[in-house]
């Protein structure tokens, strides 16, 4: 076998573990109570905002969370927004087209109200992260097809919303901390996205930026996991050269840092 095909194959063979490790913990996650969600989330979200990376962080991007298998992220957004800290949020959709219909937030132990099937929406090659200004800006956000809620591309107001990447923007403040979800981890801090592979290119693209920019420093990555998200010791997340090492995972226990980090971007 030609190393051409040998590469090939081993790529194929990622791609077929990374699809069934999705769908075995689609099923795990499926399966949990709302309330238990809700629980292992405060947890996690405790260690985030008692952190000393928090406490030294003054831009921060949080994904917000999809109704079923995420760590929901609502306490930690409102309380960056009443810390006076610049949150920023994705926005998936593709900005030639609507983003859905404007909703309220949900309780978090309820299904979220999902756009129409008659709204077109497409989605973008790349997401972008977009600031909120407050927690009513916050409220505002529209629900895309995947039931997640994300912001339209401009303020109340109808000005252009600022991203985190934008160097048109002078009064953005370089991203300090980015808080990234997943669908399983492993006990060396691997992730595995859900397969689109939008927070493995943003961060590629938020270290160039920064490079680019002459920022001294590089954001801490962090991903924010449930129990059961983690696989057990000895199992490990199938991964391949496009796939990025955060600096910690941090789960209702505790973190995962990588076992080759001489030292931790993260404190605790």
């Amino acid at each position: 076998m030609s190393a051409a095909a040998a590469s090939s194959s081993a790529a194929t063979s990622v791609r077929l573990a990374k699809r069934q490790l999705r769908k075995h913990m689609a099923q795990t996650l499926a399966s949990l109570r709302p309330q238990d969600v809700v629980a292992q989330s405060k947890l996690v979200a405790e260690q985030v905002l008692n952190s000393q990376t928090y406490a030294q962080s003054n831009a921060i991007s949080v994904y917000v969370n999809m109704d079923v298998g995420e760590v929901v992220t609502d306490h930690i957004c409102r309380r960056i927004l009443r810390d006076g800290k610049r949150l920023y949020v994705p926005l998936f959709a593709s900005p030639s087209t609507p983003v859905a219909v404007p909703s309220s937030p949900t309780p978090t132990s309820t299904p979220m109200p999902v756009a129409s099937p008659a709204t077109q929406v497409t989605f973008a090659q790349d997401m972008v992260m977009l600031h909120l200004l407050d927690e009513q800006d916050y409220e505002l956000m529209a629900t895309n097809k995947w039931g997640i809620r994300e912001p339209m591309l401009t303020y109340p107001d109808g000005s252009r919303r600022q991203s985190a990447l934008d160097p048109a923007s002078a009064t953005t403040t370089p991203l300090d901390l980015i808080l990234a979800p997943g669908v399983a981890f492993d006990n060396s801090a691997a992730r595995l996205g859900h397969g689109k592979g939008y927070y493995d290119r943003y961060l590629a693209q938020a270290f160039a930026y920064a490079e680019d920019h002459n920022i001294k420093n590089t954001p801490v990555t962090v991903a924010l996991a449930l129990r059961e998200q983690i696989l057990p010791r000895g199992q490990h997340v199938p991964t391949d050269e496009q796939d990025r090492v955060l600096d910690a995972i941090i789960t209702p226990d505790g973190c995962i840092l990588p076992p080759d980090s001489p030292t931790s971007r993260w404190q605790p």
